[in-house]
């Protein structure tokens, strides 16, 4: 997804970006939010709202927005710090026993995160301190999206329970979206490529994604999900690495250690397995 921001900010302000990745999301996901709307409890109305809201819509404005001061690496590291709110909120506001094992796996996890981003060989750390707060916030927001998602969602279906937070929170956004620059921009025909990053960022890296993670909550648990923040490093590296740059040894050792942390934090639900 960082490689598809960085790309639509070359055509969109961060604000324009943000509303046009809720707003293609949300027009995706209203034909099945429809369709599973009637399945659906009443009274899980409320929390579907806040799911789509911490899950999607708050972080899609926050890493906007960190995207345009802050490099890539340092939301790479900072998005690493999702298990770590899952833990910890988890723990404190759902009552969720965590295992001194698991603790270990998400510090482990995170140190690997650090190692791999910072041991870009001749990389650029830029750091922003004031938006460098935005992605640790869109964490935080990750952290809750994905308790509430385990605690209160858990026996409804992931695709309609997505589908329906995704298309509630998404519709004021694509209201609002007509108020900012971004549809006559498309209307002149001055953004197609940055356009079609969106839209990928939209249908791919969000809405399809969510339906996925969603239901890999629901059939391990929050902290086991939100584990896999750990290998978006690895996979953004692996981008890097196709377009000709080069993994130093440091990197390595840093994707061992991602690795080590996942196993610490996913083994137990893989032995029930």
């Amino acid at each position: 997804s960082y490689i598809l921001i960085k790309k639509s900010l070359q055509g969109f302000t961060a604000i324009e970006l943000a509303c046009l990745r809720i707003s293609i999301s949300c027009l995706c996901a209203l034909p099945l939010a429809i369709k599973g709307l009637p399945s659906i409890p009443r009274d899980k109305y409320p929390t579907l709202l806040m799911v789509g809201i911490f899950g999607s819509g708050a972080p899609a404005f926050l890493f906007s927005l960190s995207m345009t001061k802050s490099g890539s690496a340092v939301n790479g590291i900072l998005n690493s710090l999702s298990p770590l709110w899952t833990l910890v909120i988890g723990y404190y506001l759902f009552n969720v026993t965590i295992s001194g094992t698991k603790v270990l796996g998400v510090v482990v996890g995170f140190i690997g995160a650090l190692v791999l981003v910072l041991g870009k060989p001749g990389g650029t750390f830029q750091v922003d301190v004031l938006y460098s707060l935005l992605p640790v916030l869109a964490t935080f927001c990750y952290g809750m999206s994905s308790n509430l998602t385990k605690q209160r969602l858990q026996n409804q279906n992931a695709i309609y329970t997505t589908a329906v937070a995704m298309a509630g929170m998404g519709l004021p956004v694509l209201a609002a979206l007509f108020f900012t620059d971004a549809p006559a921009k498309v209307m002149r025909g001055e953004v197609w490529v940055p356009l079609l990053c969106v839209a990928t960022l939209s249908i791919v890296g969000t809405l399809i994604a969510w339906m996925l993670f969603y239901r890999l909550v629901q059939r391990t648990d929050a902290l086991f999900a939100a584990s896999v923040t750990y290998l978006i490093p690895i996979v953004a590296i692996a981008w890097g690495m196709l377009d000709g740059e080069i993994l130093s040894v440091i990197q390595i050792g840093g994707m061992l250690l991602i690795l080590t942390g996942v196993y610490f934090t996913t083994r137990m639900q893989a032995s029930k397995a």
